[in-house]
Protein backbone atom coordinates (compact mmCIF):
# COMPACT_ATOMS: atom_id res chain seq x y z
CA UNK A 1 0.00 0.00 0.00
CA UNK A 2 1.50 3.05 -0.84
CA UNK A 3 2.56 5.66 2.40
CA UNK A 4 0.90 8.57 0.58
CA UNK A 5 -2.33 6.77 1.15
CA UNK A 6 -2.18 5.34 4.73
CA UNK A 7 -6.10 5.57 5.31
CA UNK A 8 -7.04 3.31 2.34
CA UNK A 9 -9.11 0.40 3.07
CA UNK A 10 -9.02 -2.39 0.49
CA UNK A 11 -12.50 -3.11 -1.35
CA UNK A 12 -13.22 -6.47 0.42
CA UNK A 13 -12.19 -4.92 3.77
CA UNK A 14 -16.07 -2.82 2.87
CA UNK A 15 -17.71 -6.15 2.56
CA UNK A 16 -19.90 -7.71 5.50
CA UNK A 17 -17.48 -9.92 7.74
CA UNK A 18 -19.28 -13.30 6.25
CA UNK A 19 -17.27 -13.16 3.41
CA UNK A 20 -13.59 -13.57 5.77
CA UNK A 21 -14.79 -16.78 7.28
CA UNK A 22 -13.53 -18.92 5.00
CA UNK A 23 -9.39 -17.83 4.35
CA UNK A 24 -8.93 -19.42 0.79
CA UNK A 25 -12.76 -17.49 -0.28
CA UNK A 26 -11.45 -14.34 1.18
CA UNK A 27 -8.14 -14.33 -0.60
CA UNK A 28 -9.98 -15.06 -4.17
CA UNK A 29 -12.11 -12.18 -3.19
CA UNK A 30 -9.25 -9.93 -2.55
CA UNK A 31 -7.42 -10.94 -6.00
CA UNK A 32 -10.36 -10.45 -8.06
CA UNK A 33 -11.01 -6.96 -6.52
CA UNK A 34 -6.74 -6.41 -6.82
CA UNK A 35 -7.30 -3.91 -10.21
CA UNK A 36 -9.76 -2.29 -8.68
CA UNK A 37 -7.90 -1.66 -5.79
CA UNK A 38 -5.25 0.07 -7.88
CA UNK A 39 -7.36 2.24 -9.91
CA UNK A 40 -9.11 3.66 -6.28
CA UNK A 41 -5.76 3.89 -4.57
CA UNK A 42 -3.95 6.26 -7.68
CA UNK A 43 -7.28 7.90 -7.44
CA UNK A 44 -7.21 8.84 -3.79
CA UNK A 45 -3.31 9.54 -4.49
CA UNK A 46 -4.35 12.40 -6.52
CA UNK A 47 -7.08 13.70 -4.36
CA UNK A 48 -4.35 14.28 -1.98
CA UNK A 49 -3.01 16.63 -4.16
CA UNK A 50 -5.76 18.55 -4.49
CA UNK A 51 -4.15 21.06 -1.30
CA UNK A 52 -1.10 21.16 -3.54
CA UNK A 53 -2.65 22.32 -6.72
CA UNK A 54 -4.88 24.93 -4.76
CA UNK A 55 -1.39 26.25 -2.88
CA UNK A 56 0.56 29.05 -4.45
CA UNK A 57 3.00 26.03 -5.28
CA UNK A 58 0.24 24.48 -7.60
CA UNK A 59 1.45 26.50 -11.33
CA UNK A 60 4.85 24.17 -10.68
CA UNK A 61 2.96 21.63 -10.80
CA UNK A 62 1.79 19.37 -13.64
CA UNK A 63 -1.88 18.28 -13.14
CA UNK A 64 -2.61 14.58 -14.12
CA UNK A 65 -4.67 13.76 -16.92
CA UNK A 66 -3.16 16.75 -19.10
CA UNK A 67 -0.56 16.46 -21.83
CA UNK A 68 2.65 17.75 -20.58
CA UNK A 69 3.23 20.24 -23.38
CA UNK A 70 -0.23 22.44 -22.74
CA UNK A 71 0.46 25.74 -21.53
CA UNK A 72 0.57 26.27 -17.68
CA UNK A 73 -2.47 28.58 -17.27
CA UNK A 74 -4.46 26.04 -19.43
CA UNK A 75 -3.56 23.06 -17.44
CA UNK A 76 -4.30 24.13 -13.92
CA UNK A 77 -7.67 26.30 -15.38
CA UNK A 78 -8.58 22.54 -16.63
CA UNK A 79 -7.80 21.53 -13.09
CA UNK A 80 -9.54 24.53 -11.37
CA UNK A 81 -13.00 23.83 -13.44
CA UNK A 82 -13.02 19.90 -12.80
CA UNK A 83 -13.04 21.48 -9.34
CA UNK A 84 -15.43 23.52 -9.54
CA UNK A 85 -17.85 20.94 -11.09
CA UNK A 86 -17.62 18.95 -8.06
CA UNK A 87 -20.01 21.68 -6.54
CA UNK A 88 -22.11 22.33 -10.10
CA UNK A 89 -20.44 25.45 -10.51
CA UNK A 90 -19.19 26.48 -13.84
CA UNK A 91 -16.47 30.34 -13.66
CA UNK A 92 -18.41 33.23 -14.86
CA UNK A 93 -16.84 34.31 -18.45
CA UNK A 94 -16.43 37.31 -16.83
CA UNK A 95 -13.39 36.29 -14.57
CA UNK A 96 -11.88 35.06 -17.68
CA UNK A 97 -11.48 38.71 -19.14
CA UNK A 98 -8.70 39.47 -16.88
CA UNK A 99 -6.11 36.84 -17.27
CA UNK A 100 -3.63 37.97 -15.05
CA UNK A 101 -6.11 37.41 -11.89
CA UNK A 102 -8.46 34.61 -13.39
CA UNK A 103 -6.84 31.94 -11.67
CA UNK A 104 -5.98 33.74 -8.70
CA UNK A 105 -10.08 33.91 -8.85
CA UNK A 106 -10.65 30.39 -9.37
CA UNK A 107 -7.91 28.80 -6.57
CA UNK A 108 -9.97 31.68 -4.04
CA UNK A 109 -13.24 30.42 -4.77
CA UNK A 110 -12.35 26.88 -4.75
CA UNK A 111 -10.77 27.20 -1.19
CA UNK A 112 -13.79 28.75 0.05
CA UNK A 113 -16.32 26.89 -2.16
CA UNK A 114 -17.65 24.38 1.18
CA UNK A 115 -18.62 27.47 3.03
CA UNK A 116 -20.05 29.91 0.52
CA UNK A 117 -22.36 26.61 -0.51
CA UNK A 118 -23.07 25.77 3.37
CA UNK A 119 -24.37 29.52 3.80
CA UNK A 120 -25.37 30.63 0.62
CA UNK A 121 -29.09 29.72 1.46
CA UNK A 122 -28.93 31.89 4.66
CA UNK A 123 -29.29 36.40 3.77
CA UNK A 124 -25.93 37.11 5.29
CA UNK A 125 -24.24 33.70 3.17
CA UNK A 126 -25.88 34.77 -0.16
CA UNK A 127 -24.91 38.62 0.45
CA UNK A 128 -21.52 36.95 1.15
CA UNK A 129 -21.12 35.08 -1.91
CA UNK A 130 -22.23 37.71 -4.29
CA UNK A 131 -19.76 40.47 -2.47
CA UNK A 132 -17.24 37.35 -3.39
CA UNK A 133 -18.71 36.78 -7.29
CA UNK A 134 -17.99 40.53 -8.19
CA UNK A 135 -15.13 41.41 -6.03
CA UNK A 136 -17.16 44.10 -4.31
CA UNK A 137 -15.48 45.83 -1.35
CA UNK A 138 -16.78 45.84 2.09
CA UNK A 139 -17.67 49.89 2.02
CA UNK A 140 -19.76 49.42 -0.67
CA UNK A 141 -21.70 45.94 0.41
CA UNK A 142 -25.32 45.23 -0.50
CA UNK A 143 -28.41 45.64 1.59
CA UNK A 144 -30.69 42.72 1.89
CA UNK A 145 -33.84 43.63 2.96
CA UNK A 146 -36.31 40.45 3.72
CA UNK A 147 -39.54 42.80 3.40
CA UNK A 148 -41.36 40.15 6.12
CA UNK A 149 -39.39 41.83 8.63
CA UNK A 150 -40.83 45.49 8.80
CA UNK A 151 -44.99 44.30 7.81
CA UNK A 152 -46.31 47.11 9.65
CA UNK A 153 -48.34 46.01 12.98
CA UNK A 154 -52.13 44.93 12.01
CA UNK A 155 -51.50 44.35 8.64
CA UNK A 156 -53.09 41.42 7.17
CA UNK A 157 -52.43 41.44 3.23
CA UNK A 158 -52.03 38.90 1.38
CA UNK A 159 -52.78 36.51 4.19
CA UNK A 160 -56.65 35.71 3.92
CA UNK A 161 -57.66 32.67 2.05
CA UNK A 162 -59.50 34.40 -0.63
CA UNK A 163 -56.67 37.00 -1.66
CA UNK A 164 -54.11 35.86 -4.27
CA UNK A 165 -50.66 35.67 -2.21
CA UNK A 166 -48.75 37.30 -4.79
CA UNK A 167 -50.73 40.43 -3.65
CA UNK A 168 -48.36 40.31 -0.34
CA UNK A 169 -46.00 42.92 -0.42
CA UNK A 170 -44.57 41.74 2.83
CA UNK A 171 -44.86 38.18 2.71
CA UNK A 172 -41.51 36.27 0.60
CA UNK A 173 -40.07 39.17 -0.85
CA UNK A 174 -36.67 40.83 -0.41
CA UNK A 175 -34.81 43.52 -2.43
CA UNK A 176 -31.10 43.86 -2.72
CA UNK A 177 -29.97 47.07 -3.16
CA UNK A 178 -26.79 46.92 -4.72
CA UNK A 179 -24.57 50.51 -4.91
CA UNK A 180 -24.02 51.49 -8.59
CA UNK A 181 -20.39 51.84 -8.10
CA UNK A 182 -18.32 52.10 -11.07
CA UNK A 183 -17.59 48.17 -11.61
CA UNK A 184 -20.91 48.23 -12.42
CA UNK A 185 -20.92 50.75 -15.34
CA UNK A 186 -21.15 48.26 -17.77
CA UNK A 187 -24.88 47.40 -18.44
CA UNK A 188 -23.22 43.81 -19.38
CA UNK A 189 -22.18 43.93 -15.41
CA UNK A 190 -25.49 44.64 -14.50
CA UNK A 191 -26.96 42.30 -16.43
CA UNK A 192 -24.91 39.11 -14.94
CA UNK A 193 -26.00 40.65 -11.09
CA UNK A 194 -29.77 40.09 -12.10
CA UNK A 195 -28.95 36.79 -13.70
CA UNK A 196 -26.50 35.66 -10.42
CA UNK A 197 -29.60 36.91 -8.00
CA UNK A 198 -32.12 34.83 -10.23
CA UNK A 199 -29.24 31.63 -10.30
CA UNK A 200 -28.62 31.71 -6.72
CA UNK A 201 -31.47 32.97 -4.90
CA UNK A 202 -33.84 31.24 -2.60
CA UNK A 203 -36.77 29.33 -5.58
CA UNK A 204 -39.18 30.26 -3.09
CA UNK A 205 -38.55 34.16 -2.35
CA UNK A 206 -39.49 36.60 -4.66
CA UNK A 207 -36.37 39.13 -5.10
CA UNK A 208 -35.62 42.25 -6.59
CA UNK A 209 -32.59 44.49 -7.80
CA UNK A 210 -32.31 47.73 -6.73
CA UNK A 211 -29.30 50.19 -7.75
CA UNK A 212 -28.61 52.91 -5.15
CA UNK A 213 -26.23 55.85 -5.81
CA UNK A 214 -23.10 55.22 -3.01
CA UNK A 215 -23.23 58.59 -1.63
CA UNK A 216 -26.88 58.24 -0.99
CA UNK A 217 -28.12 57.68 2.56
CA UNK A 218 -30.02 54.35 1.59
CA UNK A 219 -29.17 52.43 4.81
CA UNK A 220 -31.78 52.92 7.23
CA UNK A 221 -31.19 52.68 10.98
CA UNK A 222 -34.12 51.94 12.31
CA UNK A 223 -36.66 49.32 11.36
CA UNK A 224 -39.91 52.57 10.92
CA UNK A 225 -37.31 53.66 8.30
CA UNK A 226 -36.59 50.42 6.55
CA UNK A 227 -40.44 50.05 6.37
CA UNK A 228 -40.87 53.55 5.05
CA UNK A 229 -37.71 52.55 2.23
CA UNK A 230 -39.73 49.01 1.93
CA UNK A 231 -43.07 51.68 0.80
CA UNK A 232 -40.82 53.48 -1.55
CA UNK A 233 -39.71 50.43 -3.64
CA UNK A 234 -42.21 48.34 -3.90
CA UNK A 235 -44.50 50.66 -6.01
CA UNK A 236 -46.41 49.49 -8.96
CA UNK A 237 -47.44 51.53 -11.84
CA UNK A 238 -51.05 50.79 -12.09
CA UNK A 239 -52.37 49.42 -15.30
CA UNK A 240 -54.05 52.28 -16.38
CA UNK A 241 -50.87 54.36 -16.51
CA UNK A 242 -48.87 52.02 -18.56
CA UNK A 243 -47.89 51.99 -21.93
CA UNK A 244 -50.14 49.44 -23.97
CA UNK A 245 -49.77 48.64 -27.59
CA UNK A 246 -53.65 48.19 -28.49
CA UNK A 247 -55.38 47.17 -31.55
CA UNK A 248 -58.52 48.51 -33.27
CA UNK A 249 -59.60 51.48 -34.94
CA UNK A 250 -59.66 53.30 -30.85
CA UNK A 251 -55.83 53.98 -30.97
CA UNK A 252 -54.86 57.11 -32.73
CA UNK A 253 -52.45 57.48 -35.31
CA UNK A 254 -48.79 57.68 -34.07
CA UNK A 255 -47.12 61.07 -34.58
CA UNK A 256 -44.87 61.80 -36.54
CA UNK A 257 -41.45 61.98 -35.27
CA UNK A 258 -39.01 64.40 -36.13
CA UNK A 259 -40.29 64.40 -39.43
CA UNK A 260 -38.33 60.59 -40.15
CA UNK A 261 -41.77 59.00 -40.30
CA UNK A 262 -44.14 57.88 -37.81
CA UNK A 263 -43.44 54.24 -35.89
CA UNK A 264 -44.32 51.19 -37.44
CA UNK A 265 -47.36 49.38 -35.75
CA UNK A 266 -51.29 49.13 -35.51
CA UNK A 267 -52.83 52.33 -36.53
CA UNK A 268 -50.43 53.27 -39.14
CA UNK A 269 -52.05 53.46 -42.79
CA UNK A 270 -49.75 53.04 -46.00
CA UNK A 271 -50.33 56.62 -47.28
CA UNK A 272 -48.99 58.00 -44.02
Amino acid sequence: MPDRTPLYRQVAEHLPGVYQEDADSWAQLAGYLAPVDALLRAYVAQLEDVTTWLSPDARSMQPPGLPAGAPAADRHRAVFDELASWFAFEFPASWSEDPARDLDRRRAFLLRAARLWRRRGTPQGFVDWFCFAFEVDPANRPLLLEHFKYRPAGDTSGRDEDEDPDDDRYGLRATLLVPRTDQFDDYRRRREVVEFVERWAPAHVLFAVCWVLPDQDWRPATPAAMATLLDELAGYTPEDDGIHLKNGDVEPIPPNRLGQGRLPGTGVRPED
